[in-house]
């Protein structure tokens, strides 16, 4: 019997001993769940346009550095259609777990809230910043047959022909056809406004219709080309990518300012280490040589930042664009 005594262990003692796993399977019958690592399998980047659009060329450079840092699949998937309602919506309905994104404006999902007809979207609640990915540029663009090589030129035009000019949209409550509303009533002359679901560039460059308020990556590489006339930037600084091209305050417009950029949403919810991890991943991107190149052919900045930055930089463009809409069409969110 004295043999048995070493076997006399006081289970303080022995727990101290185990380790915390073992004791986690003692104790519950099995070993402690630990959370898989993000992202343990593909992530899912929705883009509201098509391939080939700015939008889409921006997220799928960013993608692909994204992909190299996280060392699994980040993959761009285009749900194209009603200005882009149709990948927010999506978004929305997504879990929350970091696995669907959202890569767009800040108008698309102003858009969407106001324009959908089932439950609206709320910019502020349903979705969460990541990352702002660029600041982008827009510029006043015609056709060059329509010769006109100024504002001021095109603003004589339409006052001098009612009703004879026109201008091109990417959907009806976007930022093209508030831009392109606001000029016009800035100018003073009547014009028809032209939503397109498709691309409008072969009937601008036709001067089927006469101008668009537009982001330098869908007409810049126009402009440099002598396919389209830039006739003013709605920056208060001159473009790099367009340096000949004026400021709207230059051209006598200074109350027709606008910039705005392209952002990473996830889903309302979404655990912040999880956005914590997103937003490096992002930050990452931004810092390489490709993406920068492809934003100053593209004439974007960079903007990255924190998710707070972000968040603030939507609160502040919703001000912006429910001003914009609310003077254009009367109504804001």
């Amino acid at each position: 019997m004295k043999s048995l005594r070493c076997f006399r262990v006081p289970v303080r003692r022995l727990c101290v001993c185990l380790s915390p796993l073992l004791l986690g399977f003692l104790l519950v019958g099995q070993p402690l769940a630990q959370p898989l690592p993000f992202p343990s399998r593909p992530v899912k980047i929705l883009v509201g346009y098509p391939a080939g659009s700015s939008i889409d060329v921006v997220t799928r450079a960013v993608a692909e550095q994204m992909a190299l840092a996280f060392g699994s699949p980040v993959i761009v998937e285009n749900r194209v259609g009603a200005g882009g309602i149709i990948a927010t919506q999506e978004l929305v309905r997504a879990a929350a777990d970091g696995y669907t994104l959202f890569a767009g404006a800040v108008d698309s999902l102003v858009y969407a809230y106001v324009e959908a007809d089932r439950k609206p979207l709320d910019p502020l609640t349903d979705v969460v910043p990541i990352s702002r990915l660029t600041r982008d540029h827009w510029v006043l663009a015609v056709s060059p047959t329509l010769g006109v090589n100024s504002v001021k030129e095109l603003i004589a035009l339409g006052k001098s022909s009612p009703g004879k000019l026109s201008y091109a949209s990417i959907g009806t409550g976007t930022a093209p056809h508030l831009l392109g509303e606001k000029f016009r009533q800035l100018a003073g002359f009547e014009a028809t406004h032209v939503p397109y679901k498709d691309s409008f560039v072969s009937d601008l460059m036709a001067g089927r219709v006469s101008y668009i308020v537009h982001v330098t990556p869908a007409v810049g590489p126009l402009i440099k080309a002598g396919k389209l006339k830039g006739l003013a930037v709605l920056s208060r600084e001159r473009v790099a990518m367009l340096p000949n091209v004026p400021t709207t305050a230059e051209a006598g417009l200074p109350d027709l300012v606008f910039n705005a950029g392209i952002l990473m949403f996830a889903p309302g919810g979404t655990p912040p280490g999880i956005i914590g991890r997103l937003n490096a991943a992002i930050n990452k991107a931004e810092g390489t040589a490709s993406v920068r190149q492809l934003f100053t052919d593209f004439g974007v900045e960079i903007a990255a930042g924190t998710p707070a930055e972000a968040a603030k930089f939507v609160a502040e463009q919703i001000g912006i664009q429910d001003a914009i809409r609310t003077a254009v069409l009367g109504k804001a969110r």
